[in-house]
C-alpha cells in the first residue's frame, strides 16, 4: 500500500493547498532617520495630548476645560476689581493672592494629568515597546516630565500674564508702567516655571507606581493634604527654633514663599510661612530637592520595568 506522499507523487487524489500572494502595499522605509531627539520631542507631545484628553471622548475633555476655566478666574477677578475700585484700593490684590489660589488649581491639575501620562502605558504593557526602540528609560521620564511641567506651566504663567497686561493697560501711564515693571515679566517666568516642575514632579512620582488613574489622583491630593497638615500640627506644637522649617513640607506654604520672595511682596501676617520667616533661598532649594529627588525615585523605579 502507498503512502500519501507517494500518492502525490505518482500523480494521486492527495494535493498539497496552493499558496497565495496578496500585494499590501508594504514598502521599505527610506526616509530620513530622525533619532533620539525627535522621539522624545514625539512624546512629550503625545504626552500633551494625553494630559488634555486630545482625541479622546468628550467626557476626558472635561477636566481639563473646567481647570483651565478656574485658574483664569481668579485673574479675571483682580483685574475686575482693579478696573472698578482703582489699583491702589486694590492693591492686595497681586502677583501673591493670584499664586495663591492657583497652587490650588496646580495640586487638582497634576492629580488629574499625571496619571493619564503614564497610567496608561504601564496597565497596557506598552513600556517595552518603548524601550525597545530609539529611547531609554530617562528619556521616556525626561518626556513625561517635560510635557506634564509644560501643561502646568500653561496653568503658572498665563493667568500671571494677564495679570501684568491687565495691569499695564489700567496704569495711568501703560507704556511708562510696562518698561518700569517689565523685570516681572522675569519672576512670572521664573515663579511659574518652578512651581510647574514643583507639582508635576510629585505627581509624576505617585503616578508611576500604580496602573490606576483614580488611585494615582487620589493618593496625590490626599498626600498633599495630610503631608501640609501634619507639617502644619507640628508647627505649631513645637516650640524649638527649628520648628520653622516644617513649613518646607507644605506645598502650598512652599508656593507663598517661593512668589512672595520672588516677586519681594510680603506674606500675610498670621500664616505659617510669615510666621516661619525663612530666607527665600530656602524655598527654591526645597524645590530644588523634590524635583531632583522625585525624578531620582522614578528613573529607580523604571529600571525595574522589562
Amino acid at each position: 500500500m502507498s503512502t500519501p506522499i507517494e500518492q502525490n507523487l505518482s500523480g494521486g487524489s492527495l494535493r498539497q493547498p496552493e499558496a497565495e500572494i496578496y500585494d499590501r502595499g508594504y514598502r521599505h522605509y527610506d526616509g530620513p532617520r530622525e533619532g533620539r531627539r525627535h522621539a522624545i520631542q514625539a512624546l512629550i507631545v503625545y504626552s500633551i495630548k494625553r494630559g488634555l484628553g486630545i482625541k479622546k471622548r468628550w467626557t476626558a475633555k472635561i477636566i481639563p476645560i473646567l481647570i483651565y476655566a478656574f485658574a483664569f478666574f481668579p485673574v479675571l477677578i483682580i483685574i475686575g476689581i482693579r478696573a472698578f475700585v482703582g489699583d491702589a484700593a486694590a492693591g492686595g490684590l497681586n502677583y501673591q493672592t493670584l499664586y495663591s489660589a492657583i497652587s490650588v488649581i496646580m495640586v487638582v491639575f497634576a492629580a488629574a494629568t499625571a496619571p493619564e501620562m503614564l497610567c496608561d502605558d504601564r496597565r497596557q504593557k506598552v513600556l517595552p515597546l518603548y524601550f525597545s526602540r530609539a529611547i531609554s528609560r530617562g528619556d521616556y521620564l525626561l518626556a513625561k516630565i517635560g510635557g506634564l511641567g509644560i501643561l502646568m506651566g500653561t496653568v503658572a504663567l498665563l493667568p500671571a500674564f494677564i495679570l501684568f497686561l491687565g495691569t499695564t493697560f489700567l496704569a495711568k501711564s501703560p507704556v511708562s508702567y510696562f518698561f518700569n515693571h517689565i523685570a516681572d515679566l522675569l519672576r512670572i517666568i521664573a515663579a511659574g516655571t518652578l512651581l510647574a516642575f514643583l507639582f508635576a514632579s510629585i505627581g509624576l512620582l505617585i503616578a508611576g507606581f500604580t496602573e490606576r488613574k483614580s488611585i494615582a489622583a487620589a493618593v496625590y491630593i490626599g498626600a498633599v493634604l495630610l503631608v501640609a497638615g501634619f507639617a502644619g500640627a507640628l508647627f505649631h506644637a513645637i516650640n524649638a527654633g527649628w520648628h520653622r522649617y516644617f513649613v518646607l513640607a507644605d506645598v502650598g506654604s512652599v508656593s507663598d514663599g517661593l512668589t512672595g520672595w520672588i516677586f519681594g511682596i510680603p506674606l500675610d501676617q498670621g500664616s505659617m510661612t510669615a510666621e516661619a520667616n525663612l530666607n527665600g533661598a530656602w524655598y527654591l532649594i526645597t524645590v530644588a530637592v523634590v524635583v531632583v529627588a522625585c525624578a531620582a525615585v522614578m528613573y529607580r523605579q523604571y529600571l525595574r520595568e522589562e
